[in-house]
């Protein structure tokens, strides 16, 4: 692990962040469990991404953020995607194919949904987790390429969603979507962070939580 869970809860507080304590007890509850400490890692590098752009930060669990700024109350629910077998696939077949376009990305051959219907799924499952009265923002910390510019798309099958009949009303709970890339650049601008908001949420993002989110880069 390329830092220990000491070290993240070091920068945690150093940026800022409240309630700690009780996140650092919950990642040394997994023992020697690595592959599950660093997924829920992911948490604080989503943390620390907000920090860094003025965001005030309280660990907590369901959904794993409490989130101000400017005077406005939000809250993030986290999601890690793991490096997939589509992208060693994908790695292996540009490295035998050199001068040649290959298809990428394509994770329908292996998990049967494109990854865009899937990131929809996943923030659909979560409703019961966003927080009634408040803007709610599902964060995606990506280590797979093959989820590389594929937010807008999972936000607009979610609006979709949220228009059909009968849907569930707590769908609109959900303000926003936000990619946090750790190995590959995200979103037509090129940067590593993106953010794409909802269009019926019941509370929506504001101009400035978004204005911030889109002036900073995480390492």
């Amino acid at each position: 692990m390329v830092l220990s869970i000491s070290d993240w809860a070091s920068a945690l507080r150093s940026n800022g962040a409240t309630a700690v304590d009780q996140y650092e007890e919950k990642l040394r509850s997994f023992g020697s469990n690595s592959q599950k400490v660093f997924e829920m890692l992911s948490e604080a590098r989503a943390a620390i991404m907000f920090l860094r752009a003025g965001v005030g930060v309280t660990m907590r669990d369901k959904p794993d953020l409490f989130l101000e700024f400017n005077g406005q109350q939000l809250y993030a629910e986290v999601k890690h995607f793991n490096w997939k077998a589509t992208d060693t696939r994908d790695e292996e077949t540009m490295r035998a194919r050199p001068l040649e376009f290959v298809r990428v990305g394509n994770v329908v051959d292996d998990e049967g949904k494109h990854q865009y219907e899937q990131m929809c799924s996943i923030a659909m499952r979560k409703v019961s987790q966003y927080m009634a009265g408040f803007p709610n923002i599902l964060v995606f910390v990506n280590h797979s390429p093959s989820v590389d510019l594929m937010l807008q798309s999972a936000v607009n099958e979610y609006d979709d969603e949220v228009r059909k009949p009968g849907a569930n009303p707590d769908l609109r709970k959900l303000s926003g979507m936000m990619m946090l890339g750790t190995i590959a650049r995200v979103g037509f601008g090129g940067g590593n962070i993106d953010l794409q908001p909802t269009r019926y949420a019941y509370r929506p993002l504001s101009y400035a939580f978004g204005a911030a989110m889109g002036q900073i880069q995480f390492a």
